[in-house]
């Protein structure tokens, strides 16, 4: 009998279980996706356009523009930040995942290759994510983006970012972000909680791993930041909307439901899912019942489109 209940449409994930990135593994997987997403063909509808911004410290960083090739009229913004550990680059999973949302909301979506950990430490993958964002609204009106209509969203170590750029955005006055989506994110520096504590040998995502992670991507320090790095520890009042999903068996789980908490005791409306028999990155499982359901939910809430604020 397996240890964790996993839902048998997930079965394909309980493999994939890690006990350490090192150097060489983290080489080949970014070697991989690379090689992966650079011919991968964006999905049909879908037009992908390529630029390089100036990111932290003025370095030539790249990203993508997605869009619905058949929309003409200015479109909502969405800053999408993939996951990987600050170490791993994005995948067509996330790219994917970015294509099915914009395909039924419309928007249009900024995806950022920030530079990656051990080589680029904190605050680099933040700034680079928040110059992003910078770069979006400055760019609006040559990408038909309508500046009063912004999202941000991300997956794991992505949603970190997102969450960290939302308060930088906050902070430093810059652009009004309306919604931001939080998928089993990285939340917590200080990696107490119970989840934390139980979760050291689950696929995809551990307590191991990401104690690891952490010590990487901190290496040279918090530069007086450790709230953006960590949001689990700033004054989220102000924070946008927001939507968060949590894994049940993922030992960021507890500080995802944690910081849906106090996004709600600070007046902040939240729609929260807490989803049973789950290992972390489950939404790479397209064909899913529960992903196909739970990515209606993310196109509502992106979408603009109000519904009843739940918790599963």
């Amino acid at each position: 009998m397996d240890k964790y209940d996993i839902d048998h449409e997930l079965n394909i994930l309980k493999p994939l279980k890690f006990s350490k990135y090192t150097n060489s593994r983290r080489f080949f997987a970014n070697l991989v996706f690379k090689i992966t997403m650079f011919f991968t063909k964006p999905k049909k509808g879908i037009r992908e356009r390529r630029f390089i911004f100036r990111g932290y410290m003025h370095q030539k960083v790249k990203l993508s523009v997605y869009e619905v090739k058949s929309k003409t009229t200015k479109s909502p913004g969405l800053l999408y930040i993939h996951g990987g550990g600050f170490q791993i680059q994005g995948t067509p999973v996330h790219e994917r995942l970015v294509a099915n949302i914009i395909l039924e909301t419309g928007q249009k979506a900024i995806y950022v290759d920030y530079r990656l950990a051990p080589k680029y430490p904190f605050p680099t993958a933040l700034e680079d994510c928040y110059h992003a964002l910078l770069w979006m609204v400055e760019h609006a009106d040559f990408l038909n983006i309508d500046i009063n209509d912004i999202s941000i969203a991300g997956d794991s170590a992505g949603g970190n970012l997102a969450a960290g750029v939302a308060l930088l955005a906050r902070d430093r006055k810059g652009p009004k972000i309306h919604r931001q989506m939080l998928l089993y994110p990285v939340l917590d520096i200080e990696q107490q909680t119970e989840s934390m504590k139980l979760y050291h040998d689950v696929p995809m995502w551990n307590s191991i791993l990401n104690k690891d992670m952490w010590e990487l991507y901190m290496r040279n320090g918090d530069y007086g930041m450790r709230e953006y790095a960590s949001p689990s520890l700033a004054d989220v009042s102000g924070s946008p909307e927001t939507y968060i999903e949590t894994a049940d068996y993922d030992c960021l789980r507890d500080e995802g439901i944690l910081y849906a908490k106090r996004l709600k005791q600070a007046g902040v409306p939240v729609i929260e899912h807490q989803t049973k028999h789950t290992v972390h990155g489950y939404d790479a499982v397209f064909f899913s019942k529960l992903v196909r359901n739970l990515t209606r939910e993310r196109i509502l809430f992106l979408g603009g489109i109000n519904h009843e604020k739940n918790q599963s």
